[in-house]
């Protein structure tokens, strides 16, 4: 279960640019190595050849990117609000969706094939995120019985009664005993501490 994922509508501007920005670094990394090896002979040369190569098909990639992020996302949303559900199942026909969408001009066939390709490579990525779910929670019950036998998981602090009765904590006491020799008492005392008056 993903727990930092945006709201629907905003989800789909979220994963728009970061399908684009996805396209521009890969892109480039990949468009400058491409137009390295094809430019002539020459270290300069091959550095223009790929500067330029970066700068005439990055833009596209990109963009490629972006709309099948915002694609995908835009059927995710439909999809979650027609199921009143989020699961797997909504990513992997959004996958098949997507890829059948981007293929429509290309004729029907096409359409089926990126479609199943699509619905495919979704399934194989939700498989693998599952699986690591899994494995994640075998790994969290095995070091629950610790827990369970009263051994702490995090380190405790102090509590100690304050002058009027209430329980405070003694690290902050400690730490600021540790700057001054002696514990503040008062917020007086911190404001001279910082040399503010």
């Amino acid at each position: 279960m993903e727990y930092t994922r945006q709201p629907c509508p905003i989800r789909i501007v979220e994963d728009c640019g970061c399908a684009f920005m996805m396209g521009t670094f890969g892109g480039a990394l990949f468009q400058s190595l491409k137009g390295f090896r094809d430019a002539p002979s020459g270290l300069r040369r091959g550095l223009y050849g790929g500067l330029d190569s970066v700068k005439l098909k990055t833009p596209g990639i990109a963009g490629s990117f972006a709309v099948w992020g915002a694609t995908f996302s835009t059927v995710d949303c439909a999809l979650v609000h027609y199921r009143q559900r989020e699961d797997s199942w909504n990513s992997i026909v959004s996958g098949a969706a997507t890829g059948g969408i981007l293929a429509a001009r290309q004729g029907v066939r096409q359409m089926a094939n990126s479609a199943v390709i699509g619905c495919l490579v979704l399934a194989l990525i939700e498989g693998a995120s599952s699986a690591v779910a899994t494995i994640y929670a075998a790994e969290d019950q095995s070091i629950a019985p610790a827990a369970a036998q009263g051994k702490p998981q995090r380190p405790q602090w102090e509590v100690a009664q304050d002058r009027d009765g209430t329980k405070q904590g003694l690290e902050f006491e400690r730490v600021m005993a540790g700057h001054t020799g002696t514990a503040p008492q008062s917020l007086l005392d911190l404001v001279k501490m910082a040399n503010v008056v």
